[in-house]
């Protein structure tokens, strides 16, 4: 069984894999399987022990160093930095956004359905923050992201991006 089959229970199969914008294979997996295949890379269950390991040791040093994850001034490296080594996330291609809060044994996949990555971070944020709490210091980090201003080509406010579940 394929690496990627036994992380997240879902079939990789030839028929539903695409090229993604990084040039490289990419399956259609259901949220669910997103999900628990983050939960556990996050906490090791399910996983051989040697798999169990090596998860911990990338998601910690992605939690670690969010500039080598996403780069300054990103949604995915502002959510690491809020998440100060407790909350894992990563964005994918056409509004995913996938994480996960290893001290909850819980794993998180988003999808929007128009390919928005900024309304993913948002959901994202949203999400995290009523799991950990909307009224904890980091659970207040991630309702402040889950909230940002929408600009104009000229830096002028003119809206804001907002999950439509309360933060």
């Amino acid at each position: 069984m394929p690496r990627l089959e036994q992380v997240t229970g879902a079939p990789h199969l030839l028929e539903t894999c695409a090229i993604d914008g990084c040039s490289i294979p990419t399956h259609a997996v259901p949220l669910k399987n997103l999900a628990l295949g983050f939960a556990r890379m996050a906490t090791g269950s399910g996983l051989e022990p040697q798999r169990a390991k090596a998860a911990s040791r990338l998601l910690t040093a992605c939690m670690n160093e969010p500039f080598y994850v996403d780069g300054t001034g990103q949604p995915c490296r502002e959510l690491l930095k809020a998440g100060q080594g407790q909350v894992f996330a990563k964005n994918g291609a056409e509004g995913v956004y996938c994480g996960a809060i290893p001290a909850l044994d819980l794993g998180i996949a988003v999808k929007i359905d128009d390919g928005a990555l900024r309304a993913a971070a948002s959901v994202f944020a949203a999400i995290v923050s009523n799991l950990l709490g909307g009224e904890t210091e980091m659970g207040c980090r991630f309702a402040a992201i889950a909230k940002s201003p929408l600009l104009n080509r000229n830096s002028i406010e003119v809206g804001q991006i907002r999950p439509v579940i309360s933060v």
